[in-house]
């Protein structure tokens, strides 16, 4: 029988974080290949991680990870997609169930860069 064990990360490195307007945000979005953003209370948001690397691998497997950048928008309401001013449509995630993502939103709204 395979053994299953659940072991979130122990630390998460956030290189920078953007606040943009929610037009900037989905304008962004929309110009990635798979151009979601997710939601959790609040904020609208989207993670890039590091470029892939061997010690970068290592550290993962320790429960140690890096994102190069978060960039996000307060957006108050869930709603299955956004409109851009230009009424390009980007579909949003719902992703208020995962401890990880309203971890990371409740630190994020500590940082000075939230009040910007």
């Amino acid at each position: 029988m395979t053994k299953f064990v659940h072991k979130p990360y122990s630390t998460i490195f956030v290189r920078d974080m953007i606040k943009m307007s929610l037009d900037d945000l989905l304008n962004m979005m929309s110009t990635i290949e798979s151009g979601n953003a997710y939601w959790v209370d609040g904020v609208l948001f989207a993670s890039f991680a590091m470029t892939d690397s061997e010690e970068l691998a290592k550290k993962e497997i320790q429960g140690e990870t890096y994102l190069d950048k978060i960039i996000f928008a307060k957006y108050e309401n869930y709603t299955k997609t956004a409109k851009l001013s230009t009424n390009i449509e980007i579909n949003i995630l719902n992703v208020q169930k995962s401890q990880l993502y309203r971890d990371l939103i409740d630190w994020l709204k500590k940082q000075p860069v939230w009040d910007e």
